[in-house]
């Protein structure tokens, strides 16, 4: 009894481990897109996958689940089959699709997510030079086992393919538009938009193709990267082909934009695949398959009246809005009805109440069902959108920064406002009195203009920040320079930038560039008063000045004799008065013995009203930008 229980658990893990990994039950449809990358030879590689949520199983950390985390796809070269590279794709999130009529998707169980799958991949120009291009293939195992109408649904794979042309040729793949949640009510006439879009706006054709069925089987769930001969297709069920994909009165068509049509009274799960071709200049350069599922199913013939569209309570059938003042379309509320707005005929993700916000132009209308029965759905007569040009508004200057004590004046539309047009200018959210075409401005901000006209229209606007530059520049108040020499005068910057322009005047005794931050100067006068003018990018100007003088040379005597004999009685300093900022003297032990700020009175040979006695003494003298050492000798 215990073994017998031991093996039926084992047995149920393994089915819940690798019974999702076979089959792709969940898996209704998709498509591949490839587009290029930000560098030569770079591409991204999409994978998108239509899954129906009843049968998707999430991995968990306990449960392998049957969405799978990564998918592998694979490169040909079209004109010998032969394998290029492969390209692995790994999941990114998951979209819901909202269906039109919620009632009636809820009562059949209805939801339908798409998945999204994305990689990148090098592909050698040099390598992929083929004029008759490549195509890239995914394949899985197995669809679902209740579609009507081809032969033995759960053991066909699935082949999402896409054709792209030589390297040579720069192209991106058409892109399917994402699909409204919609099914088909028997007996009633059905549209439904499958057109792609391409962003190099070559000529797009559309037919509608038979499925690839491939070469993978419940045994081999995945596709491999040898190469395949072909691809089988899926066998349709007797009485259908590829000409009545879904039988009806009027069977299942694609119209040249890509619109499908169809009134059928025949119930049932129907797989079909929309062939998206892509020519330039007359020449087919690239091929996508969507494959897709749709249910028709017996809906009551219960209607609500049709919807209708209204703008501030009046029913309308244009209108215009603009960026500034956006456009409510409204319709009649009621807890008994639901509603999904469409732009062009492509649900509006999220517009399923009574009012949606215009906010692209295009064609809007309203399908209005039933909140708690599921019975047929009416859609509004089309309200056109149009995008109004709002009202020319450019701010203008000569500059947007400030500098001390400056100001700059904007200007409206060059300065000409037309008498119809009401100007409002703002600093930030604070209005300004001015209302004119030119504003004065003092401060810094970010300074708004709006230009409305009198007649209901879209208001312009524009905006321009004004930013304030303050920077210092300071020089030594004098700098004394000795007779006959030279030195540099360099200034204190607050911020010091590499950006600044220099000018120094006059150039006088200038031996350096007088544009150069730093100034070499060599006297030629007694004194002299030199200016630097520090310009920044933005025309910002700082100012000072150094008052440079001369300096006669000083004559410091090697010795004194302060014996009181009216002779070389002290250690006197020739040409000191304007020079010695500070002297100080030591004896042989480096005490300090004498020291004074200026020189205006001598050293007499004393210390503490004492004299010193006789012997060498060392002095520092302290000069504008100099120090001087050395020693004097005092004699008896």
């Amino acid at each position: 009894m215990l073994k017998d229980l031991r093996f039926r658990f084992l047995l149920f893990s393994l089915l819940i481990w690798f019974t999702p990994l076979t089959y792709a039950n969940h898996i209704v449809g998709g498509e591949l897109q490839m587009k290029p990358g930000g560098l030569t030879g770079q591409f991204e590689i999409s994978l998108i996958q239509f899954w129906d949520q009843n049968n998707l199983i999430i991995p968990t950390p306990t449960v392998a689940g049957n969405r799978d985390t990564q998918a592998t796809l694979y490169i040909y070269q079209k004109s010998n089959n032969s394998y290029k590279a492969s390209v692995t794709l790994k999941y990114l999130s998951t979209d819901e699709i909202t269906y039109q009529n919620r009632a009636c998707a809820s009562s059949r169980s209805l939801k339908t997510v798409i998945g999204y799958y994305k990689g990148n991949i090098y592909l050698d120009p040099s390598e992929y030079n083929d004029p008759a291009g490549y195509f890239i293939v995914w394949e899985r195992c197995c669809r679902n086992d209740d579609i009507n109408n081809i032969e033995d649904p759960g053991d066909n794979g699935m082949v999402f393919y896409l054709e792209f042309p030589p390297l040579s040729l720069i192209d991106s793949s058409p892109e399917f538009v994402a699909p409204n949640g919609q099914y088909i009510c028997a007996n009633r006439p059905f549209s439904m938009n499958m057109s792609a879009t391409d962003a190099d706006r070559d000529e797009l054709r559309y037919s509608l193709v038979t499925p690839m069925r491939g070469n993978t089987n419940p045994n081999q769930a995945t596709g491999t990267q040898s190469p395949k001969s072909s691809y089988p297709l899926v066998s349709w069920v007797s009485g259908v082909s590829l000409s009545n994909v879904i039988p009806g009165s009027s069977p299942l068509r694609i119209s040249a934009s890509g619109i499908l049509t169809l009134n059928t009274n025949v119930l049932g799960l129907y797989v079909f695949t929309v062939q998206c071709e892509e020519f330039r200049n007359g020449k087919r350069i690239g091929v996508v398959r969507r494959d897709f599922q749709l249910l028709v199913i017996d809906c009551n013939d219960d209607q609500p009246e049709p919807p209708v569209i209204k703008q501030d309570g009046q029913q309308i059938s244009e209108v215009s809005f603009c960026p500034e003042s956006l456009v409510e379309l409204t319709t009649d509320s009621s807890t008994d009805w639901s509603y999904q707005w469409q732009l062009n005929g492509l649900n509006i993700p999220g517009a399923t109440g009574a009012s949606v916000t215009v906010k692209d132009s295009g064609n809007y209308t309203v399908i209005k069902s039933y909140t708690k029965k599921c019975s047929r759905d009416t859609t509004s007569s089309v309200v056109h959108a149009t995008y109004t040009e709002p009202e020319m508004a450019v701010i203008s200057s000569n500059k947007s920064v400030l500098c001390v004590n400056d100001s700059i004046v904007l200007l409206a539309n060059g300065g000409a406002a037309d008498v119809q047009q009401k100007l409002t200018w703002r600093n930030g959210s604070i209005e300004l009195e001015e209302k004119g075409a030119s504003l004065t401005v003092r401060e810094t901000g970010i300074y708004i203009l709006e230009v409305d006209d009198e007649l209901p229209g879209c208001a312009g606007k524009d905006t321009m920040e004004i930013s304030r530059e303050e920077f210092s520049v300071t020089l030594p108040e004098k700098k004394g320079i000795p007779e006959g020499g030279k030195d540099s005068v360099s200034p204190f910057l607050t911020p010091d930038l590499p950006s600044y322009s220099f000018a120094w005047s006059p150039p006088d005794g200038i031996l350096s560039g007088t544009d150069e931050k730093v100034a070499l100067i060599s006297p030629v006068q007694p004194k002299q008063l030199y200016n630097l003018r520090v310009t920044s990018l933005n025309g910002c100007v700082a100012e000072d000045s150094v008052l440079v003088y001369l300096v006669k040379r000083m004559y410091i005597p090697t010795s004194f004799t302060p014996n009181s004999d009216g002779h070389n009685d002290t250690f006197e300093i020739f040409n000191a008065s304007d020079q010695i900022e500070q002297i100080r003297i030591y004896n042989r032990w480096g005490e300090l013995i004498f020291q004074s700020t200026g020189y205006s009175q001598p050293w007499d040979g004393t210390y503490q009203n004492s004299p010193v006695s006789a012997g060498s003494y060392p002095y520092v003298i302290k000069t504008a930008g100099h120090e001087i050492t050395g020693t004097v000798l005092l004699l008896k």
